[in-house]
């Protein structure tokens, strides 16, 4: 799955791309913002991928004129209590401080609340001391909830459908002067070019009714379902 909007691409995580990112997550910059922060090998890696590769979680390489500059995810999708887990961490420091990863969220959170629409909550958890990344989530709508887990030093999130439309109405203002684009992301964004067929079959057969919107973009990509 390929997601093209605002001249930034979601290139949904292959097997391919694991060694990059599990090198990258495994830096000093990026492990000291992690609720896990012990080195994650290759076979730790591998086994991972094969644990978050299919319909109820969604990650995606984050690309801007070709290069690979980080990593943003919505997992453990719940179609039934409608909930997800949000995530992201760049690993190329030339783009913090740029609009380019609040962007890539918008692009993901249209993606989860106009796309997936029985999804109605994103959670997000924030080590305690990450004050950086306690504003970005506020930017984005986020507000403090209740710990839905019994994890230490850690701030839980959430950002719900309703706080989304509505923050987002402001946030769409500035996007429209940025990028000139005022519209949220559409099916027609959305195309499965670099899906092989096995890669249809394991992922995107027997879709939850909440996904089964992107049949039409599949099958427009030349694919089977």
């Amino acid at each position: 799955m390929i997601i093209r909007k605002y001249g930034i691409v979601l290139r949904r995580l292959k097997e391919g791309d694991i060694e990059l990112v599990r090198q990258m997550r495994n830096s000093v910059e990026i492990r000291q913002y992690m609720y896990y922060r012990d080195e994650i090998t290759s076979e730790m890696q591998k086994k991972w991928f094969q644990s978050v590769n299919n319909v109820y979680n969604y990650y995606f390489i984050i690309e801007v004129n070709g290069n690979k500059m980080g990593l943003i995810h919505g997992k453990d999708n719940d179609f039934e209590k409608g909930t997800c887990e949000g995530g992201i961490f760049i690993w190329d420091k030339s783009y913090l401080g740029t609009p380019i990863p609040s962007l890539a969220s918008i692009i993901l959170n249209d993606f989860t609340f106009y796309t997936v629409h029985s999804l109605n909550t994103v959670y997000a958890k924030v080590v305690q001391g990450n004050k950086t990344a306690l504003k970005y989530n506020r930017f984005m709508g986020y507000e403090i909830c209740p710990p839905l887990n019994d994890d230490k030093d850690i701030q839980w999130m959430r950002l719900t459908a309703e706080n989304y439309f509505k923050h987002i109405k402001i946030l769409r203002k500035g996007i429209t002067s940025l990028t000139g684009d005022n519209t949220p992301l559409s099916l027609e964004e959305i195309d499965f070019s670099d899906d092989s067929a096995e890669d249809i079959k394991h992922l995107y057969t027997n879709l939850p009714k909440a996904l089964q919107g992107l049949k039409p973009r599949i099958l427009q990509s030349g694919h089977q379902v």
